[in-house]
Formats: C-alpha cells, structure tokens, sequence
C-alpha cells in the first residue's frame, strides 16, 4: 500500500517541502497526501483530509465544476488551471485558482494529479473594487451630466420673460414701469436659481459650510414669516402659533440655513395656495431633545406619483393652479440642510386638502455632521 501511494505521489517525496498549499489526488479524486498549508487553508487537519474526497471541497457541495476540471486537466499535458469557488470547514468560500497537474507512469497512465491552491481572495475583491469603483465614477458622470442639462434649461426659463419684457417695454406694447416689474421678479427668480444650484454644488461635493450656535428659534421663525409678508396673497390668512412654553428657547442650528429651510417650506404654501390659510405651529419636546415645525395649507396637496420623489433634485409639484412650479431643488437643499442638523423632513396630504411639511430639529445636537 505504501509503495502504490509512493508511486501515485509521482516524484514526490513529500508535500511538505512545497512553500504552497498543496496535495496529490488520486484518479478518483480522493486526496492522498497534503501539506500544512494546504489543510490550513481549508480550516481542517492533514489527517481530516487525507482520503476525503477533494470534490467535497467545492462550493457548491456536489463537486462538478472541479470534476470537469480534473477530466480536462487529464487531457492535455501541462498544468490545467481554472477560478473555482472553494469551500472551508467552517462552510465560508473563498474564490481560489486551482492548478492542477496530471502525474503519468512510464507508459503514460494516469497515476494521479498534483493540485496547487491560490487563495484568490485578494485579487477577486480588488476586481469587485475596481468594477463598482468605474460603475460609480459612470453614475456620477451621468448625474453631473443631467444636472447640467436641467440647470440649463432651468436658468434659461426666467432669461427668456426677461427679454420678452424689455421687447415689449421697447414696442410700447407694455409701460416701463410694468417692464421693469417684469424684469425685476424674473431677476430675482434667476438670482435664487443660481444661489440654489450653488447650494446643490455645495452639498454634492459635501462642501456646504455651516455656523452653528445657539440661536433663538421664535425669532427665526417669526423673522422669516415677516420677511415674507410683503409679497402674500390678500386671500391668504397666514397663522403663526409659536410654542409660548419657552418664548427665549434656543437651539444648536445655523441662523441663515434655518431661515433659509423655514423660507423654502412656507414660500412653497404659499406658491401654491390660492386660498385659505397657511399655518406655521411650533412645539417643543424637551424630554425629546426635539423641536417640531408644522407646515399645514389649504392648497392644491402633493401629486401622490411624486410624493416618494419630492426631497429630490429638479422634481417639482404643478397643482394645476396657473401653471405654478418651483424649480425643484428648494425641498432637496431644505432635507440636505436638515439632515446636517440631525433633524429631518417629512409630507403627508391633508384629509381636507392641502399638505403639511413636518420639521424636526434637535435642540441640542449630538453630532456636528452626520456619516
């Protein structure tokens, strides 16, 4: 017996000498001989292997993929290698390249076959790298290049009333006055396109730069409403219902980036809004460490088919009410400025019509900026 194993070992004294996982097969595919690296590799002991079947160490469990390799290793001279996933005592895989050599006796019958293992492992994961690093690099260069498409488009919108104004003013189709009115809301539309696609900018490239301090939220609140006021609708009552159980309250937040988030949530009722109210509620849960605004309209609600989408770039909401539409990147710069205050945004449809915009900020925030 140990002379016939001697024999199918084909030259080999021993596989101990071997610097790399190693063993000998014989026609069967039973293993008759390993080194240490080889059993280790495997999580098992020398003798754990020694006349198991090297089938069994496949990872699929039936051993087909390396039987197919064994049968075509037999039919060429040389070293036959092929990727096979493997598998360990422990039942984890590991993708290897296995080397296999078919060892002949003098009249050129297969004795059995010396099998090398190479732990591929490295390798595979620094392809799968590479693979999802290009497929990113792909989804950015595509996103960059659809921003840059819809800004476009976006910023030539208010240019085109623009023009449209000072031909008319020039014809003295229309007065100077009502030209320069024209002129001046378009400007200021352009002006906020452009702050907002900076922003979006910004907050890509995770360059949006924030002032925290502890700031009075009332104050903020009731500033930001005021500032609006000379511009509202005389059919819209604007309720404002500040949480008076700490008039002095203060917050961990950004002065300007709350005002601007407070801004874009209330300009929006109030684009959208024909008639009714819009309401501003506050209250603050201490126990909590949180601070609730509530947004609620009498509008037009969200169309439920871009609800999901809403806190995305360019996604806008047209009621139906004289064709109104933002440019759809007030909401998302609104989540974005939120989430780096650890708070967040949500929308739901009033039963009655309308919509309400919940937002939650920490009064005193635990993380500067989140992962």
């Amino acid at each position: 017996m140990t002379s016939d194993r001697n024999r199918k070992r084909g030259g080999y004294a021993s596989c101990d000498h071997i610097p790399i996982p190693f063993c000998i097969i014989d026609t069967n595919g039973f293993i008759l001989e390993c080194n240490d690296l080889f059993a280790s590799l495997f999580g098992y002991s020398r003798r754990d292997l020694t006349e198991a079947s090297f089938l069994d160490l496949e990872s699929s469990g039936n051993g087909d993929l390396i039987q197919k390799s064994l049968i075509k290793a037999g039919r060429k001279a040389g070293i036959y290698s092929q990727r096979l996933w493997l598998q360990r005592k422990d039942k984890s895989s590991f993708p290897a390249v296995v080397n296999i050599q078919p060892i002949h006796d003098e009249r050129g019958n297969l004795l059995s076959r010396g099998v090398v293992i190479i732990d591929d492992t490295f390798n595979y994961r620094a392809i799968k790298g590479a693979e999802k690093d290009k497929e990113e690099m792909k989804r950015k260069e595509r996103l960059k290049n659809e921003f840059v498409a819809i800004a476009s488009h976006e910023l030539r919108t208010p240019i085109q009333p623009i023009l449209g104004f000072a031909l008319l003013a020039k014809r003295g189709s229309i007065t100077h006055e009502a030209a320069w009115e024209g002129v001046l809301q378009e400007a200021r539309r352009l002006q906020q396109l452009a702050n907002d696609i900076l922003d979006v900018s910004r907050i890509e490239s995770d360059n949006l730069k924030y002032e925290f301090t502890r700031v009075k939220i009332n104050e903020i609140i009731t500033h930001s409403i005021d500032s609006m006021k000379t511009e509202l609708n005389k059919q819209i009552d604007v309720i404002l219902d500040l949480d008076l159980s700490d008039p002095e309250l203060r917050i961990d937040a950004d002065r300007s980036r709350i005002t601007q988030v407070i801004t874009n949530i209330v300009g929006n009722a109030l684009k959208f809004t024909d008639k009714g109210w819009v309401k501003i509620e506050c209250k603050s849960f201490p126990e909590e460490n949180r601070f609730d605004i509530k947004v609620s309209d009498t509008g037009g609600g969200i169309p439920e088919d871009i609800t999901p989408r809403l806190f995305e770039k360019f996604v806008t909401k047209d009621h139906g009410q004289g064709g109104k539409k933002g440019s759809g990147l007030g909401l998302y710069i609104s989540k974005a400025i939120l989430t780096a205050h650890g708070g967040s945004i949500t929308v739901n449809n009033n039963t009655q019509g309308g919509a309400t915009f919940l937002i939650s900020l920490p009064i005193s925030r635990q993380v500067i900026r989140p992962k």
